[in-house]
C-alpha cells in the first residue's frame, strides 16, 4: 500500500513507525535536532532492545545534542558528506519524506512524504504491495551506508563485520534461512533456488535416496512437499499400498495429503496442536524435520514391501 501524507499526518505515521519498530529501525536524515516526543519515541525503541540505526549529514549535528543521542545505548550513528534525502524504515513500512528529525521542522515546517506499507495495518486491509519498492530502497540506503562513516556501534553488533537485517537484499536473506534450517538438518544439506513460478523454494536434493524435499510458501514454512523420483510403475505401488491405509492426521501436529502418486507429499501443520504456543523459530524447525522424518520412515516401511 502506498498512502500521501500531509503535514500531520507525517509527524504521527513517523512516531507510529517508530513506536512499532519490532528489531531494527533506520532512520537517514540531514539534520538532527530531536523535539521531546520524538526523543521518547527513539527512547522507548531503545528500552525495547530495538537497534536504532541513524545516519546524518556529516558535521550537521550540535555536540550537545550528539551528546543526547549518544545515551541510546543501541545506536548505531553515522555520518554522510552528501546526505539529503530523509527516509525512516522499520521493515514492514518505509517512510519517504521532506521532514528532518528537527523539532523545528516538526512545529512549524509545511511537510509531505510517502509511506510504503507491506500488508496489514491498524485495523484495515491494506492489500500487499509489490516487493519491488522495497529492494530498490533497501538498495540505495545499502549504497548510503557503505559511503558513510561510523561513529559509534552497538554492543548487539559484531564489530568486524556490521549487518542490518532489514537491510539486507532478498538473497541475502534467503540464505540466512537456509543457513538456520542446515543447523537442525545437519548432513541434509538445503538450498535456495527459484521454481517454474519465480517462487523461492528451500530444497534438499535426495534427502532420501531418490526423495527431494522442499520448504514451501509464505516464509518457507507454508508447506513441505516430498517429492519421490522413482520410476513410476514403482511408485504406483507404493501409492497403493499407502492410500489403503491413508490418514492425513496419522503424524502428531502435522496433517498431509497425498493426491496421486504423479504428485508430492504435502506436509502441513495441525493448527488443533499447539504450534500457536511456539515462538521461537527453532523449536519450529525441529519440529518440521520431526514431520519429515515421519514420512521418510513411513515412505522406508511401505517401499519394502512392494
Amino acid at each position: 500500500m502506498v498512502k500521501f501524507l500531509g503535514t500531520e499526518n507525517l509527524k504521527v505515521e513517523i512516531k507510529e513507525l517508530i513506536k512499532n519498530s519490532s528489531q531494527e529501525l533506520v532512520i537517514i536524515v540531514p539534520y538532527i535536532k530531536i523535539s521531546k516526543g520524538m526523543y521518547s519515541a527513539l527512547k522507548k525503541c531503545n528500552d525495547d532492545d530495538v537497534e536504532i540505526t541513524i545516519i546524518y549529514r556529516e558535521e550537521k549535528m550540535a555536540s550537545k545534542e550528539k551528546n543526547r543521542i549518544l545515551k541510546l545505548n543501541n545506536l548505531n550513528l553515522f555520518h554522510h558528506p552528501n546526505i539529503h534525502c530523509k527516509f525512516y524504515f522499520n521493515g514492514d513500512t518505509l517512510i519517504v519524506c521532506s521532514l528532518n528529525l528537527y523539532e523545528y521542522s516538526e512545529k512549524n515546517n509545511r511537510e509531505m512524504g510517502i509511506l510504503i506499507s507491506r500488508g496489514y495495518r491498524r485495523g484495515f486491509n491494506l492489500g500487499y504491495f509489490n516487493d519491488t519498492l522495497f529492494q530498490d530502497a533497501i538498495k540505495e540506503v545499502r549504497e548510503i551506508l557503505t559511503g558513510a562513516e561510523h561513529e559509534k556501534i552497538c554492543n548487539q553488533q559484531n564489530k568486524s563485520k556490521f549487518s542490518i537485517d532489514i537491510i539486507k537484499t532478498e538473497t541475502e536473506q534467503i540464505q540466512d534461512i537456509v543457513d538456520q534450517i542446515n543447523q537442525f538438518f545437519l548432513n541434509k544439506s538445503f538450498t535456495s533456488e527459484k521454481n517454474e513460478n519465480e517462487e523461492w523454494i528451500l530444497i534438499c536434493k535426495n534427502y532420501f535416496d531418490k526423495v527431494d524435499v522442499e520448504f514451501q510458501g509464505y516464509n518457507y514454512s507454508e508447506r513441505i512437499a516430498i517429492k519421490i523420483n522413482i520410476y513410476s510403475e514403482k511408485v504406483k505401488k507404493v501409492y497403493k499400498k499407502w492410500i489403503s491405509s491413508y490418514d492425513e492426521f496419522e503424524f502428531r501436529g502435522f496433517k498431509y495429503y497425498w493426491n496421486g502418486y504423479k504428485k508430492p507429499i504435502y506436509l502441513y501443520r495441525d493448527y488443533n496442536y499447539k504450534w500457536s504456543e511456539i515462538a521461537d523459530t527453532d523449536v519450529e524447525f525441529r519440529k518440521f524435520k520431526q514431520g519429515i522424518d515421519l514420512i521418510i520412515s513411513k515412505y522406508r516401511r511401505v517401499l519394502k514391501t512392494c
